[in-house]
């Protein structure tokens, strides 16, 4: 059985993991107001910091990633 589609404006399962530099990354898709899921990313020195820079990511992007409204 597929999975369901993101609804558009949220994201999917954070992902985190070491780079070879030490730093860690966080990776998710999120679903954009055109309907496409796009890979976001951010990068902090623990696990957790990456994680919020992450989430702070993705809510400056829901409000630039909003359509016009129609008038």
């Amino acid at each position: 059985m597929a999975r369901q589609r993101l609804t558009i404006g949220t994201f999917g399962d954070i992902n985190t993991r070491q780079t070879p530099t030490g730093r860690y990354e966080a990776r998710t898709r999120y679903r954009d107001w055109d309907g496409h899921a796009r890979l976001v990313q951010a990068s902090g020195t623990t696990a957790n910091a990456a994680e919020r820079a992450l989430k702070a990511k993705l809510a400056n992007r829901d409000l630039f990633s909003n359509p016009p409204t129609q008038r």
